[in-house]
């Protein structure tokens, strides 16, 4: 079975990364795919960029964060308990303008909140691999270019627990030879792309719309 992945919730109804948009999005989809940012006072948010306001995140408190979006609820982005999500799980973990000792705060948090079913994956393959012993759940690295296939195959052939998402075009090079049944593609909102993948043998599909995308699950 491949399963429906919606990416950052709900992101055409509710604000994208919301805690109430990554609930809602089990209405449709298997697993919700989400960003996570670590801040200055070494607190988990729900956001994709590493910057507000041109101030990076790790720089600021949640109190300095509040103040620059004074119109969202901060209780709809702060990452305290693995309840406040209700299904399974993608972790983004967001590296870039991340200093290291950060990086390995957030990455720590997220592998004593993470459970079995949940996905840590991020664009640093360093992070993930240093810390592939201590997860409990499953763990992948992200593709947006075809010249990383090669060594993706290397790992793939000396890991047979990683997972790979890769995005489309990705998966559509005539080099890919990736696991099929480990591979996670983003992000997919054509319908007749997303019923063509739904067929051969992926283990998930992100995309935008979920909601739409649910009537091609078999």
């Amino acid at each position: 079975m491949t399963y429906i992945f919606g990416h950052r919730g709900l992101p055409r109804i509710y604000r994208e990364n919301s805690i109430t948009g990554l609930n809602k999005a089990f209405d449709h989809c298997d697993f919700v795919e989400t960003d996570l940012r670590i801040t200055k006072d070494n607190n988990i948010i729900f956001y994709h960029d590493s910057f507000i306001k041109d101030f990076f995140i790790e720089d600021l408190t949640l109190n300095e964060i509040e103040l620059l979006l004074p119109d969202i609820d901060m209780s709809d982005m702060i990452f305290t308990s693995r309840t406040q999500i209700t299904g399974n799980v993608n972790f983004e973990i967001k590296s870039d303008d991340t200093k290291k000792e950060n990086l390995e705060v957030l990455i720590k948090k997220i592998i004593n909140m993470a459970t079995y079913d949940d996905i840590i994956s991020s664009f640093n393959w360093e992070v993930i691999h240093n810390y592939k012993d201590s997860f409990n759940c499953k763990y992948g690295i992200i593709l947006d270019n075809e010249d990383n296939l090669f060594e993706a195959i290397a790992l793939s052939n000396h890991d047979n627990q990683i997972m790979f998402m890769v995005s489309n075009n990705v998966i559509n090079s005539r080099n890919f030879n990736l696991p099929l049944n480990r591979t996670v593609v983003w992000t997919v909102n054509d319908e007749k792309e997303f019923e063509r993948l739904m067929q051969i043998g992926l283990y998930g599909i992100i995309t935008d719309i979920p909601d739409t995308m649910q009537l091609y699950k078999k």
